[in-house]
């Protein structure tokens, strides 16, 4: 996914670009963030950061019950 606002290289995770594929984000990014989070450590810590301040709807309680699942926190 492209972000208009953010501007990131790769393997650059904030809770910014967690927020943006949240509220914009299609099927593939989120499925893309899903598979990313179960590899990648600083992708987690994003998702983790992002979970306390987005109002997103659905989205952060999912993927805090997914870093449960995948790393039992």
């Amino acid at each position: 996914m492209k972000h208009r606002h953010i501007n990131i290289t790769e393997n650059e995770w904030s809770a910014a670009v967690v927020h943006s594929i949240w509220e914009r984000g299609l099927e593939e990014d989120i499925c893309a963030l899903i598979r990313e989070v179960k590899i990648n450590a600083k992708a987690a810590d994003a998702v983790r950061r992002a979970i306390p301040l987005s109002g997103v709807y659905g989205w952060p309680k999912f993927f805090r019950l997914y870093l449960e699942k995948v790393y039992g926190e």
